[in-house]
């Protein structure tokens, strides 16, 4: 009867705790942002330290038919681009780097940052600053800042 007793109690603690997958969330390090047929996934910064250049990286997946130049800015700063081919997947940081000039905050921090393309209204999003360390330690940013690169 004990055992009946405790597995009723033990029960109830279910009751009381939310199922886990009933709370969106990003499963990455980095954010999404959606541009209507260009989507990013697990964006971020990849800094060495404040005021120094960023890398931007994020998986980019282009469904339309035709090639679209996104564009990645933070406040008064000038924007940097980043071309992505039609009906294309592709790592954004692969081949030549998408440089930010100069980073404001330390990795660990958050930045805001403006992204658009021509086929969707700008996105402000909140990306995380991250150290150039782990899966991140080969994109350390260059001397010089780029100003267009393609995925």
């Amino acid at each position: 009867m004990a055992a009946v007793g405790a597995a009723l109690a033990l029960s109830a603690c279910q009751t009381q705790s939310p199922v886990q997958t009933d709370y969106p969330y990003q499963p990455a390090d980095g954010v999404a942002v959606d541009l209507g047929p260009v989507q990013l996934r697990d964006l971020v910064v990849i800094s060495v330290g404040k005021d120094k250049p960023g890398v931007l990286s994020a998986s980019v997946s282009n469904k339309s038919a035709d090639a679209q130049r996104l564009a990645f800015a933070l406040p008064q700063g000038q924007p940097v681009y980043a071309e992505t081919k039609a009906y294309s997947q592709e790592r954004l940081s692969e081949g030549s780097q998408v440089q930010l000039p100069s980073v404001p905050v330390n990795p660990g921090d958050v930045i805001t940052l403006t992204v658009q393309s021509p086929a969707a209204p700008a996105a402000v999003v909140t990306v995380p600053v991250l150290p150039a360390v782990g899966y991140y330690s080969t994109m350390s940013p260059t001397a010089a800042p780029s100003a267009t690169a393609t995925p």
